[in-house]
């Protein structure tokens, strides 16, 4: 009886570290893979998120066709501000806090912001950063940094951006999404599908598709390969797999 006894206690130990450690707050790495359900989201960014009925949109769609019971209580949530720094939001993350609890934080920088020729600039971001991932770990979320994308002519930029976010997600606990190496390595592979608007700098379509399934990918350790094509578009389905595959490539190399 003692010996049943001394099983269970030890299978409920168990227990109780694996599902501690099921949902990493703080990551290790800004290239560690997350764990974790990840089931309530919310997107702070700007116009790099909202275009072409924003990420989350796009997103949520993806995680219906792919993941069991279509989905069923996961919620994502996009708040945006034109052209807005990751600043502005500190006012909308301790609101959002206050609604309810929330599996993770998305936070994206103001396109180039991490990288600007400001020093100013640079040091804001920092500083936004480290305060609202402290805000969000306080109120038990995870934080993934949204690495942008380099402008169309000014592909130098993506290693900087990329450094840029990997150096704050360090410096704060953050896990990262490398949308923006997905945009170089989908641009270099295929060179046919256009990830820009007209305007060079936000995504077309098939831009927020990609970043899509990177966020995807990113959050449940799954490939995107096969779900959903964004609905209402026209999208192909031979696109849809080409960037669905540059996601899950990029994602895993970036895990490695």
């Amino acid at each position: 009886m003692k010996r049943l006894a001394l099983l269970a206690t030890a299978a409920m130990l168990t227990f109780g570290s694996v599902s501690s450690y099921a949902d990493t707050l703080i990551a290790p790495s800004p290239h560690a893979k997350m764990d974790g359900d990840n089931k309530i989201i919310a997107l702070y960014g700007n116009s790099y998120t909202f275009y072409n009925n924003n990420i989350n949109t796009r997103l949520r769609d993806l995680t219906k066709s792919l993941l069991p019971d279509h989905a069923k209580g996961y919620q994502y949530r996009g708040i945006t501000i034109s052209s807005g720094r990751l600043g502005w939001h500190i006012p909308n993350l301790e609101y959002q806090n206050s609604l309810q609890k929330w599996d993770v934080v998305i936070l994206q920088g103001n396109s180039t912001e991490p990288v600007s020729k400001k020093e100013s600039s640079r040091e804001n971001f920092v500083e936004s950063a480290t305060k609202m991932a402290e805000m969000a770990h306080n109120a038990g979320a995870k934080v993934v940094y949204f690495m942008t994308w380099a402008k169309r002519d000014k592909p130098e930029e993506t290693q900087k951006l990329a450094d840029a976010y990997l150096s704050v997600a360090q410096k704060t606990g953050g896990y990262v999404a490398p949308v923006g190496l997905a945009f170089e390595k989908a641009r270099k592979a295929h060179p046919e599908i256009n990830l820009y608007y007209q305007d060079g700098m936000h995504p077309s379509m098939a831009g927020t598709y990609l970043a899509a399934c990177v966020f995807f990918a990113t959050l449940y350790n799954q490939s995107p390969v096969g779900g959903a094509l964004p609905i209402d578009t026209d999208m192909t389905p031979a696109t849809a797999k080409a960037l669905q595959q540059v996601a899950w490539e990029t994602v895993t190399e970036f895990q490695k």
